[in-house]
């Protein structure tokens, strides 16, 4: 059960607002970007695989990929 529905809320707004894609629909077919558009929003905040913050994990992994699965978990909680 999602308990801040207003902060999952902002935070649609947010991808959408600064992204201008809304291709993907989430729980009650609000509207998400797809992940290009996010992908390319995480690189444009900052997000940088080639920096070595970026590789700051005990094991290998894509934080880029990691956001975005973030992200999709959040859109479809009841």
């Amino acid at each position: 059960m999602v308990k801040n529905e207003g902060a999952r809320e902002e935070l649609r707004n947010w991808l959408v607002n600064n992204t201008s894609c809304t291709i993907q629909k989430g729980f009650k077919g609000k509207k998400y970007p797809c992940g290009t558009c996010f992908m390319a929003l995480l690189n444009d905040i900052g997000l940088d695989s080639k920096k070595p913050a970026y590789k700051l994990h005990n094991d290998d992994y894509e934080r880029h990929n990691e956001v975005w699965r973030a992200i999709l978990q959040i859109r479809e909680a009841k």
